[in-house]
Protein backbone atom coordinates (compact mmCIF):
# COMPACT_ATOMS: atom_id res chain seq x y z
CA UNK A 1 0.00 0.00 0.00
CA UNK A 2 1.51 3.50 -1.09
CA UNK A 3 1.98 5.97 1.90
CA UNK A 4 -0.32 9.26 2.31
CA UNK A 5 1.73 12.75 1.06
CA UNK A 6 1.92 13.12 5.38
CA UNK A 7 3.36 9.76 6.00
CA UNK A 8 5.93 10.60 3.44
CA UNK A 9 7.03 13.86 4.47
CA UNK A 10 7.18 12.20 8.21
CA UNK A 11 9.22 9.95 7.31
CA UNK A 12 11.86 12.15 5.80
CA UNK A 13 11.72 14.95 7.78
CA UNK A 14 10.16 18.00 5.66
CA UNK A 15 6.75 19.32 5.41
CA UNK A 16 3.70 18.46 4.18
CA UNK A 17 3.58 21.18 1.61
CA UNK A 18 7.18 20.37 -0.05
CA UNK A 19 5.80 16.92 -0.52
CA UNK A 20 2.74 18.59 -2.63
CA UNK A 21 5.08 21.06 -3.93
CA UNK A 22 7.24 18.49 -5.68
CA UNK A 23 4.48 15.87 -6.92
CA UNK A 24 2.75 18.74 -8.49
CA UNK A 25 6.37 19.41 -10.62
CA UNK A 26 5.49 16.88 -12.89
CA UNK A 27 2.90 14.20 -13.62
CA UNK A 28 3.49 11.62 -16.32
CA UNK A 29 0.02 10.58 -18.01
CA UNK A 30 0.33 7.36 -19.82
CA UNK A 31 -1.91 4.58 -20.78
CA UNK A 32 -3.10 1.65 -19.40
CA UNK A 33 -2.07 -1.94 -20.96
CA UNK A 34 -5.09 -3.83 -19.64
CA UNK A 35 -7.55 -1.57 -20.22
CA UNK A 36 -8.30 2.08 -22.67
CA UNK A 37 -7.77 3.99 -19.72
CA UNK A 38 -5.32 7.20 -18.90
CA UNK A 39 -3.34 7.15 -15.49
CA UNK A 40 -1.05 9.59 -13.88
CA UNK A 41 2.16 9.38 -12.19
CA UNK A 42 4.73 10.78 -10.63
CA UNK A 43 8.48 10.61 -12.24
CA UNK A 44 11.43 11.82 -10.13
CA UNK A 45 13.79 12.12 -12.65
CA UNK A 46 11.34 14.53 -14.65
CA UNK A 47 10.52 16.60 -11.41
CA UNK A 48 14.07 17.28 -10.72
CA UNK A 49 14.88 18.21 -14.64
CA UNK A 50 11.82 20.32 -14.32
CA UNK A 51 12.61 21.94 -11.04
CA UNK A 52 16.44 22.58 -12.50
CA UNK A 53 15.38 24.28 -15.80
CA UNK A 54 12.90 26.74 -13.53
CA UNK A 55 15.68 27.72 -11.33
CA UNK A 56 18.51 28.63 -14.16
CA UNK A 57 15.77 30.56 -15.97
CA UNK A 58 15.25 32.50 -12.93
CA UNK A 59 19.04 32.85 -11.66
CA UNK A 60 19.88 34.19 -14.91
CA UNK A 61 18.12 37.93 -13.46
CA UNK A 62 18.82 37.05 -9.90
CA UNK A 63 21.48 39.48 -7.78
CA UNK A 64 22.43 36.03 -5.86
CA UNK A 65 22.92 34.52 -9.62
CA UNK A 66 24.35 30.60 -9.11
CA UNK A 67 25.34 31.09 -6.19
CA UNK A 68 22.82 27.33 -4.20
CA UNK A 69 25.09 27.43 -1.30
CA UNK A 70 23.98 30.89 -0.29
CA UNK A 71 20.62 30.02 -1.16
CA UNK A 72 20.74 26.80 0.68
CA UNK A 73 22.25 28.18 3.64
CA UNK A 74 19.47 31.25 4.00
CA UNK A 75 16.57 28.41 3.35
CA UNK A 76 17.95 26.24 6.03
CA UNK A 77 18.55 29.14 8.65
CA UNK A 78 15.05 30.35 8.13
CA UNK A 79 13.12 26.74 7.97
CA UNK A 80 15.00 24.79 10.78
CA UNK A 81 16.32 27.17 13.03
CA UNK A 82 13.49 29.84 12.80
CA UNK A 83 15.65 32.81 11.91
CA UNK A 84 14.63 35.71 10.61
CA UNK A 85 15.55 36.90 6.84
CA UNK A 86 17.45 39.39 8.86
CA UNK A 87 18.87 37.30 10.88
CA UNK A 88 19.85 34.68 8.32
CA UNK A 89 21.28 37.11 6.53
CA UNK A 90 23.40 38.29 9.48
CA UNK A 91 24.32 34.51 10.36
CA UNK A 92 25.31 34.28 6.39
CA UNK A 93 27.63 37.10 6.78
CA UNK A 94 29.40 35.73 9.57
CA UNK A 95 29.77 32.17 8.20
CA UNK A 96 31.86 33.69 5.60
CA UNK A 97 29.64 33.70 2.87
CA UNK A 98 29.77 36.26 0.58
CA UNK A 99 26.42 38.00 0.50
CA UNK A 100 25.78 39.95 -2.79
CA UNK A 101 22.19 41.11 -1.48
CA UNK A 102 20.14 43.33 0.74
CA UNK A 103 17.17 42.51 3.13
CA UNK A 104 14.61 44.20 1.14
CA UNK A 105 16.20 41.46 -2.13
CA UNK A 106 15.74 38.63 0.18
CA UNK A 107 11.96 39.48 1.28
CA UNK A 108 11.45 39.98 -2.30
CA UNK A 109 13.04 36.44 -3.54
CA UNK A 110 10.56 34.85 -0.61
CA UNK A 111 7.52 36.46 -2.11
CA UNK A 112 8.30 35.43 -5.55
CA UNK A 113 8.89 31.88 -3.98
CA UNK A 114 12.60 31.10 -5.08
CA UNK A 115 13.43 29.20 -2.85
CA UNK A 116 12.57 25.08 -2.70
CA UNK A 117 10.88 24.92 0.91
CA UNK A 118 10.67 27.97 2.76
CA UNK A 119 7.65 30.14 1.26
CA UNK A 120 6.31 33.52 2.65
CA UNK A 121 3.74 31.60 4.45
CA UNK A 122 6.46 30.05 6.95
CA UNK A 123 7.14 33.90 7.79
CA UNK A 124 6.41 34.47 11.34
CA UNK A 125 6.76 37.90 10.92
CA UNK A 126 3.47 38.94 8.78
CA UNK A 127 3.03 42.82 8.02
CA UNK A 128 -0.95 43.36 9.19
CA UNK A 129 -2.84 46.25 8.58
CA UNK A 130 -2.80 48.40 12.14
CA UNK A 131 -5.84 48.62 13.55
CA UNK A 132 -7.27 52.38 14.22
CA UNK A 133 -6.90 52.94 17.29
CA UNK A 134 -10.17 52.54 19.45
CA UNK A 135 -11.66 54.68 22.28
CA UNK A 136 -9.44 54.14 25.43
CA UNK A 137 -11.69 53.32 28.49
CA UNK A 138 -10.27 53.63 31.75
CA UNK A 139 -11.10 51.20 34.68
CA UNK A 140 -10.64 50.71 37.43
CA UNK A 141 -8.97 47.52 39.56
CA UNK A 142 -9.74 46.46 42.70
CA UNK A 143 -6.59 44.96 44.05
CA UNK A 144 -4.05 47.37 43.48
CA UNK A 145 -2.22 48.80 40.25
CA UNK A 146 -2.31 52.23 38.48
CA UNK A 147 -3.35 53.27 34.76
CA UNK A 148 0.12 52.98 32.23
CA UNK A 149 -0.45 56.72 32.19
CA UNK A 150 0.70 56.93 35.58
CA UNK A 151 4.28 55.43 34.08
CA UNK A 152 7.20 58.00 34.23
CA UNK A 153 8.52 59.40 31.10
CA UNK A 154 12.36 57.55 31.85
CA UNK A 155 10.25 54.10 31.58
CA UNK A 156 8.27 54.55 28.36
CA UNK A 157 11.71 56.10 26.52
CA UNK A 158 13.26 52.84 27.68
CA UNK A 159 16.19 54.13 29.42
CA UNK A 160 16.72 52.02 32.33
CA UNK A 161 17.15 48.01 33.02
CA UNK A 162 14.26 46.42 35.01
CA UNK A 163 11.20 47.65 33.70
CA UNK A 164 9.21 44.52 32.43
CA UNK A 165 6.40 43.47 29.98
CA UNK A 166 4.43 40.93 31.27
CA UNK A 167 2.18 38.29 29.73
CA UNK A 168 0.93 34.85 29.53
CA UNK A 169 1.36 32.66 26.29
CA UNK A 170 -1.30 29.45 26.39
CA UNK A 171 -1.17 26.35 24.58
CA UNK A 172 -4.06 23.65 23.72
CA UNK A 173 -7.92 24.31 24.92
CA UNK A 174 -8.36 22.89 28.14
CA UNK A 175 -5.44 22.56 29.21
CA UNK A 176 -4.51 24.95 32.05
CA UNK A 177 -0.40 25.29 32.14
CA UNK A 178 0.54 28.34 30.22
CA UNK A 179 4.01 30.35 30.38
CA UNK A 180 4.50 33.27 32.59
CA UNK A 181 7.10 35.71 29.85
CA UNK A 182 8.68 38.89 31.47
CA UNK A 183 10.49 40.89 28.97
CA UNK A 184 12.99 43.67 29.92
CA UNK A 185 11.94 47.04 27.89
CA UNK A 186 15.55 48.14 27.64
CA UNK A 187 17.61 45.08 26.73
CA UNK A 188 14.26 42.95 25.61
CA UNK A 189 15.69 40.02 27.61
CA UNK A 190 13.62 37.52 28.27
CA UNK A 191 12.15 35.09 31.23
CA UNK A 192 10.39 32.34 30.73
CA UNK A 193 8.09 30.66 33.77
CA UNK A 194 6.23 27.64 33.21
CA UNK A 195 2.79 27.88 35.43
CA UNK A 196 0.48 24.93 36.15
CA UNK A 197 -2.19 27.64 35.78
CA UNK A 198 -3.28 30.52 34.44
CA UNK A 199 -4.05 32.14 37.95
CA UNK A 200 -3.28 35.14 39.70
CA UNK A 201 -1.50 33.12 42.80
CA UNK A 202 0.38 31.04 40.59
CA UNK A 203 1.90 34.66 38.59
CA UNK A 204 2.55 35.92 42.16
CA UNK A 205 4.44 32.96 43.16
CA UNK A 206 6.38 33.02 40.30
CA UNK A 207 7.21 36.54 40.66
CA UNK A 208 8.38 36.00 43.68
CA UNK A 209 10.89 32.83 42.75
CA UNK A 210 12.23 35.40 40.11
CA UNK A 211 12.96 37.68 42.38
CA UNK A 212 14.56 35.66 44.58
CA UNK A 213 16.83 34.80 41.77
CA UNK A 214 17.42 37.90 40.27
CA UNK A 215 17.19 40.71 43.21
CA UNK A 216 17.13 44.12 42.43
CA UNK A 217 16.17 43.15 38.40
CA UNK A 218 12.33 44.04 38.17
CA UNK A 219 12.11 47.74 39.05
CA UNK A 220 8.16 47.40 37.54
CA UNK A 221 5.93 45.55 35.88
CA UNK A 222 3.33 46.45 32.75
CA UNK A 223 1.23 44.08 32.17
CA UNK A 224 -2.60 43.47 30.37
CA UNK A 225 -5.77 43.50 32.18
CA UNK A 226 -5.53 39.60 32.43
CA UNK A 227 -7.70 37.49 35.01
CA UNK A 228 -3.98 36.47 36.12
CA UNK A 229 -2.89 39.30 36.67
CA UNK A 230 -5.67 40.93 38.85
CA UNK A 231 -3.23 40.90 42.06
CA UNK A 232 -1.21 43.86 41.02
CA UNK A 233 -1.40 44.56 44.99
CA UNK A 234 0.39 41.51 46.28
CA UNK A 235 3.29 41.93 43.61
CA UNK A 236 3.21 46.21 44.89
CA UNK A 237 3.69 44.77 48.55
CA UNK A 238 7.10 43.27 47.28
CA UNK A 239 8.18 46.65 46.32
CA UNK A 240 7.62 46.75 42.45
CA UNK A 241 5.09 49.50 40.96
CA UNK A 242 2.45 47.73 38.81
CA UNK A 243 1.06 49.17 36.14
CA UNK A 244 -1.98 47.96 33.69
CA UNK A 245 -1.97 49.19 29.91
CA UNK A 246 -5.03 50.04 28.34
CA UNK A 247 -7.40 47.18 26.90
CA UNK A 248 -7.40 46.45 23.14
CA UNK A 249 -4.10 48.42 23.43
CA UNK A 250 -1.39 45.74 22.81
CA UNK A 251 1.30 48.09 21.53
CA UNK A 252 1.29 49.31 24.77
CA UNK A 253 3.50 45.96 25.50
CA UNK A 254 5.39 45.69 22.25
CA UNK A 255 8.27 44.03 22.86
CA UNK A 256 6.50 41.72 24.74
CA UNK A 257 4.25 41.02 22.06
CA UNK A 258 7.39 40.57 19.61
CA UNK A 259 8.72 37.99 21.99
CA UNK A 260 5.81 36.31 21.90
CA UNK A 261 5.82 35.62 18.69
CA UNK A 262 9.59 33.98 19.12
CA UNK A 263 8.42 31.76 21.67
CA UNK A 264 5.23 30.73 18.85
CA UNK A 265 7.98 29.45 16.24
CA UNK A 266 8.64 26.65 18.77
CA UNK A 267 5.31 26.22 20.50
CA UNK A 268 3.07 26.73 18.50
CA UNK A 269 -0.34 27.84 18.81
CA UNK A 270 -2.76 24.47 19.83
CA UNK A 271 0.33 22.92 21.63
CA UNK A 272 -0.18 21.17 25.36
CA UNK A 273 2.06 23.70 27.15
CA UNK A 274 1.55 20.77 30.18
CA UNK A 275 3.94 18.40 27.94
CA UNK A 276 6.85 20.94 27.82
CA UNK A 277 9.30 20.24 29.73
CA UNK A 278 11.41 22.86 32.33
CA UNK A 279 14.72 21.60 30.00
CA UNK A 280 12.48 22.63 26.82
CA UNK A 281 11.48 25.88 28.03
CA UNK A 282 14.84 26.86 29.27
CA UNK A 283 16.26 25.92 25.54
CA UNK A 284 13.84 28.41 24.23
CA UNK A 285 14.70 30.83 26.48
CA UNK A 286 18.43 30.77 26.10
CA UNK A 287 18.04 30.75 21.81
CA UNK A 288 15.66 33.78 22.68
CA UNK A 289 18.57 35.72 24.82
CA UNK A 290 21.29 34.90 22.32
CA UNK A 291 18.79 35.63 19.07
CA UNK A 292 20.59 38.29 16.71
CA UNK A 293 18.16 41.54 16.77
CA UNK A 294 18.18 44.17 14.01
CA UNK A 295 17.65 46.19 16.60
CA UNK A 296 20.68 45.70 18.21
CA UNK A 297 22.83 45.38 14.53
CA UNK A 298 23.05 42.24 14.72
CA UNK A 299 23.91 41.52 18.53
CA UNK A 300 21.78 39.77 21.01
CA UNK A 301 20.00 40.88 24.08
Amino acid sequence: MGLSKTEIALRIGVSRRTIQREIQREWVSGLLTSELDTYDTYVAQTAQRKYEEKQNSKEGNLKIGKNHKLMKYLECSMLQEKNSPYVALEKAKKAGFLVNICLKTLYNYIHQNLFVEFTEEEMVYKKKRRKSKKKIEKSIRKKGGRSIEERAESINAREELGHIEMDTVVGKQGSSSCLLVLTDRKSRLEIIRKLEAKTSAHVVKAIRDIITEYPGWIKTITSDNGSEFMNAAAIERLGIPYFYAHSYCSWERGSNENNNKLIRRYLPKGMDIGEVSEERIKEIEEWMNTYPRKLWNGKSS
